[in-house]
């Protein structure tokens, strides 16, 4: 079957989707990614492939494309299962951020078409921004256009709730879990307090904040530590 496909590589049609980083064809947390593909399907009452014919079709795949640093991409839908693995250039430097004019309404669930996240992407891009952050209409800070967020206030690492309107995000699961990063509403009135920050993506794993707007954050031995430690915890592991 032909599935056609939107600009961004996404079907034609609602569904939900999980973005997994690949070293040298290895998928990183694709336990944790596959859990929540499930969790957000039965929810949304969409049918995924039984176990095993995922699990071919990965190895498929990923055999068929070794890339050093990949991006893998799973697609669910009614009827549909799309696999996608392309090559991924790492980002090497720190993140600079604005703030969206607008509230933004945030999502439990990955859900595609993903054009709406896009294009605040590319607003920030074209102000010469790399990502926007966003907030509710509770004026806290929820997420960006497609990282979690992870700031140190006060000498603390904190994340805002996933009931601030945060996509329940694998990387911040870890950092949560396992790198002793606690989880609170920021208020937009705390800005100012922020001392450093991370972007936590599946494809970024824990990018460091330079900027947001033209406040410069520190990048110091509490955020190499950090750093350090959830990119430990987030090793790849073979599909076979």
């Amino acid at each position: 079957m032909t599935i056609e496909l939107d600009s961004y590589g996404f079907p034609r049609t609602p569904g939900i989707f999980e973005t997994i980083k690949t070293i040298d064809g290895k998928p990183i947390a694709l336990a944790r990614h596959m859990r929540r593909a499930i969790n957000s399907a039965l929810e949304l009452g969409i049918t995924l492939p039984d176990e095993e014919s995922i699990r071919v079709k990965l190895s498929e795949v990923l055999s068929a494309k070794k890339f050093e640093t990949g991006r893998l991409r799973l697609c669910f839908a009614d009827n549909l299962f799309h696999l996608s693995h392309d090559e991924y250039e790492e980002l090497q430097s720190p993140s600079n951020l604005n703030f969206y004019s607008e509230t933004v309404l945030g999502f439990i669930h990955k859900k595609f078409p993903y054009d709406h996240r896009f294009a605040i992407l590319k607003s920030a891009r074209d102000e010469g921004f790399d990502d926007s952050i966003l907030f509710n209409a509770k004026n806290e800070i929820t997420e960006t256009a497609v990282s979690n967020l992870v700031f140190r206030i006060e000498g603390a690492w904190v994340t805002p709730p996933i009931t601030s309107g945060v996509l329940p995000g694998i990387v911040r699961a870890v950092a949560i879990e396992e790198c002793g990063v606690s989880v609170r509403p920021i208020h937009i009135s705390e800005v100012p307090e922020i001392q450093s920050g991370f972007l936590v993506s599946s494809l970024r794993i824990a990018q460091p904040i330079a900027f947001i707007g033209d406040m410069k954050l520190e990048i110091g031995q509490s955020s190499r530590e950090l750093e350090a430690l959830i990119r430990a915890h987030l090793q790849p592991v073979s599909v076979g």
